[in-house]
């Protein structure tokens, strides 16, 4: 699975209202710190794991 441009903006968001560093939210996540890094990449499209796409579709959802 792809993340989308959306799904990156997403994550940059939550992450700042949270006042989270990426290492923070990667602990939340469940995933490693430089992966959560190349997950916040806008140029580039990254290829997760379902799970992976699972947890951060999941957080992304909390809250809401």
């Amino acid at each position: 699975m792809y993340l989308t441009p959306e799904i990156k903006t997403a994550l940059r968001k939550k992450r700042g209202v949270l006042n989270l560093t990426k290492g923070e939210a990667a602990d939340k996540l469940g995933i490693n710190r430089l992966t959560y890094g190349r997950l916040e990449r806008p140029t580039r499209n990254e290829k997760v794991r379902q799970s992976t796409y699972e947890r951060i579709t999941e957080w992304l959802a909390k809250d809401y």
